[in-house]
């Protein structure tokens, strides 16, 4: 369903003006988000709507500090003209602050973004959640959430909070966290504790939250079907599909539940013989240790010898690639996707064996099967973080998800959904 015919349907169903007019605002909100300033003329011809209907919708957005009017920027190389300059009108970034977090085995980071989805602040601070029951982990990433909120220059435009966690999520419910040890965690519930008030609080996977960062903003907008692999002290899983995040029954995608055989280098958080038992953090650094490298480093070590050329590590790398190599190729036969991105900190360790991972695949696979590109993700470590965030900025500037919610229409743009 497009817009026009979202909008169509919602004013059929509530047959109220107001509800048509809330829709061409969000409507209006989203044309320019993806196209960037432009007139009034342009925008009216992008939503279809006469220049006085538009005049009506852009007055009402100004009216809630949502866009403003700014003179048109003066184009490189055309004569400037005499008369009043152009104006435009543009999203403003002040209009709304929504903040994604991610609960890690060991640390905890937030982030901060504005109505144009770009990152204002971030914080990130060592936090050991796998070792603290799920009401100190929601006290801990609410510690870090309330402080951005604090330095925010109006802590009144924020206009909610979505947490990652590696865990299978139900609603605001952790049903599952394997790395965590939590289980049947009423999270959202416990952090609404600590924080503001009313401030609505989502919970998501944070691989699902990696794919929605990946998906709104980079390069996978524009392929079919594209499986995402994040590689953190576990390993998560999505899929995207048509432009949405694919969810089956709620819990698809857990690429690193995929089993392997065997038991791996890390399974005293885990069940043994997993794809994350091979590929995650706490497996890079064991297999390092077996192989010559010193115990007790951190990645950011291991990363620095792997840069240096040191044996042990570039040997720990290879035999990671032949894992990863191994997993993807149940993924590649299973959903056939045209892309594959990988991320997380431990995804830093693919540029340096790629080749060996495109010989696998090109060696395993049948001729006349597709080789998907395979690409590092263009997010750091807050990737779930920032997809936790712009989940939210989703939510608000799409006209389909939010046109059927029955509590919805007139209550303003802000009102958020229940996840």
């Amino acid at each position: 369903m497009n817009q026009n015919e979202g909008v169509a349907k919602f004013a059929a169903i509530k047959g109220a003006p107001q509800s048509v007019r809330y829709l061409n605002e969000l409507r209006a909100l989203d044309v320019l988000f993806r196209e960037g300033a432009m007139s009034r003329a342009d925008l009216a011809r992008a939503l279809g709507l006469n220049r006085s209907t538009t005049g009506n919708i852009i007055g009402s957005l100004m009216a809630q500090a949502l866009v403003v009017e700014r003179p048109r920027a003066r184009q490189p190389g055309v004569p400037v003209r005499t008369g009043r300059p152009g104006i435009d009108i543009e999203l403003d970034p002040k209009g709304a602050v929504f903040i994604g977090a991610e609960i890690e085995v060991d640390r905890l980071t937030a982030v901060a973004i504005d109505l144009c989805g770009k990152i204002t602040r971030r914080k990130s601070v060592a936090f050991h959640a796998a070792r603290q029951d799920p009401a100190t982990g929601a006290e801990g990433v609410a510690k870090l959430v309330n402080s951005l909120i604090r330095s925010s220059p109006d802590s009144a435009r924020v206009k909610g909070v979505c947490v990652a966690v590696p865990a299978l999520v139900e609603g605001g419910n952790v049903r599952h966290g394997l790395l965590l040890g939590w289980r049947d965690a009423p999270l959202a519930d416990l952090i609404k504790k600590h924080v503001p008030a009313n401030l609505p609080i989502a919970i998501e996977n944070d691989a699902n939250a990696f794919a929605i960062a990946e998906t709104y903003t980079g390069a996978s907008r524009n392929s079919e079907t594209v499986a995402f692999l994040v590689v953190e002290s576990g390993a998560g899983g999505a899929i995207v599909s048509g432009g949405r995040l694919f969810r089956g029954g709620g819990m698809a995608g857990e690429f690193g539940h995929l089993s392997m055989g065997g038991s791996g280098y890390a399974i005293e958080r885990s069940r043994t013989g997993l794809l994350e038992n091979y590929i995650g953090k706490d497996a890079v650094l064991a297999r390092y240790a077996t192989r010559g490298g010193p115990e007790g480093v951190s990645l950011r070590d291991f990363f620095t010898a792997l840069e240096h050329g040191e044996t042990a590590a570039v040997d720990t790398a290879n035999d990671w690639a032949k894992w990863l190599a191994q997993g993807l190729l149940h993924i590649v036969n299973i959903i056939n996707p045209d892309l594959v991105i990988i991320g997380g900190s431990v995804g830093g360790v693919y540029p340096f064996v790629a080749p060996t991972v495109d010989a696998i695949l090109r060696t395993e696979l049948p001729d006349e099967f597709q080789m998907p590109k395979i690409e590092l993700s263009q997010f750091g470590a807050e990737g779930p973080a920032l997809g936790a965030a712009l989940l939210l900025h989703q939510r608000m500037f799409s006209v389909d998800e939010r046109a059927f919610y029955p509590d919805g229409g007139a209550r303003g743009l802000f009102r958020m959904a229940s996840v």
